[in-house]
């Protein structure tokens, strides 16, 4: 009997400790619209410090203090490209239906003061005529593994042509097909006037 308790505690102590995140990242987006709709997604990722600092010490293979495009190139294959198979970290609402996200353009490294940023596109062709409900935008690692924040004092920025009546905000929400808790959302609603 005293073998199964310690095997159980041993169990419960190996799960929690695979229960928190690892890494830590600073997500800001700016949502791209263009005369015909909903064009696409830029997002920023800032890693913190230790994470980033594993990154600058595997990937700045010169030392130089910045990613060349050779080391981007590597970045990209070894340490972003594999995120397809968790949709980018990054889910879109539509409609009430959650939308994958299989690819990804424009993918940027650099080093940002001590640590790493990750940029990229996502694009997206939503039009104004095709509007159902509000589109949410946030990004999730269900694993727990990575934990992501808006930027507190820039969370997100919208580009849209003249014409174009946009109300977006963070919101918090609680959703159980993600993770039965609470977490942030980007709120996107448009209409072209």
């Amino acid at each position: 009997m005293d073998l199964l308790i310690a095997v159980g505690l041993l169990m419960a102590v190996v799960q929690m400790s695979h229960a928190h995140p690892h890494v830590f990242i600073d997500v800001r987006v700016d949502v791209q619209f263009s005369a015909d709709g909903l064009s696409g997604i830029q997002v920023e990722w800032v890693f913190d410090a230790m994470f980033g600092s594993s990154l600058i010490a595997d990937y700045d293979r010169n030392k130089n203090g910045r990613f060349d495009a050779g080391e981007i190139a590597h970045i990209e294959k070894e340490a972003f490209s594999n995120l397809v198979n968790f949709n980018y970290f990054t889910y879109i609402i539509d409609g009430g239906k959650r939308r994958d996200i299989s690819q990804v353009s424009d993918f940027k490294a650099s080093i940002f003061g001590k640590t790493v940023k990750y940029a990229f596109f996502i694009p997206l062709e939503y039009s104004y005529d095709k509007i159902d409900g509000d589109r949410f935008i946030g990004f999730f690692d269900k694993t727990n593994y990575c934990d992501f924040q808006f930027n507190a004092a820039r969370p997100f920025s919208v580009s849209a042509p003249p014409g174009i009546d946009i109300v977006a905000k963070i919101v918090n929400t609680k959703d159980g097909w993600v993770r039965n808790r609470a977490f942030e959302e980007l709120r996107i609603q448009y209409k072209k006037r």
